[in-house]
């Protein structure tokens, strides 16, 4: 996950910013819902990341980091928290959401009208994949249906995340 975000907030700095300035980036978590006890566990592996990208000094300028619930079930307050994000403060990539449901509903009515990147570590509807087609999203979580080749010599799934994105149309 540090590789992809640090790949997001180059991305980010790249379309936005071409001198040394901070880049703010957005994090969308269901803060309130039905996996709040996650998202703080998922909330401090995004703050080690953008760490990490700040102390190595190979970034123009500091990442920093603004916080929105999205709740995970409510589409709506979801899409308000990311337009928060994007207009009041600035940022310039999103991490999340964390729920397949909100987040095709930020990355339709949000992100894809801003021109935001978004990466998504815990959605795994194939739809966030299918979505990727046309603006940059990122949705890298294992597929919610493990299946086991008929082929295979031993009855190993095949366990390995599906990490998709696409640039343009």
């Amino acid at each position: 996950m540090k590789k992809l975000l640090m790949a997001t907030a180059a991305t980010a700095l790249i379309a936005g910013a071409a001198s040394a300035e901070d880049v703010k980036l957005g994090v969308l978590f269901g803060y309130t819902g039905p996996i709040e006890s996650l998202t703080g566990n998922m909330t401090s592996g995004v703050e080690a990341a953008v760490n990490e990208i700040n102390a190595s000094g190979l970034f123009m300028g500091n990442v920093t980091i603004a916080k929105g619930d999205s709740t995970c079930i409510d589409s709506a307050a979801a899409t308000s928290a990311a337009e928060r994000l994007i207009t009041a403060e600035g940022v310039m990539g999103i991490v999340g959401g964390d729920c397949s449901g909100v987040t095709g509903a930020v990355l339709q009515n949000v992100a894809r009208p801003n021109g935001i990147v978004m990466i998504s570590p815990s959605a795994t509807s194939p739809a966030a994949s299918a979505m990727s087609a046309c603006r940059p999203n990122f949705a890298c979580a294992p597929r919610p249906r493990r299946t086991i080749p008929t082929s295979s010599p031993s009855p190993t799934p095949n366990l390995s995340p599906r990490c998709s994105s696409a640039t343009s149309c």
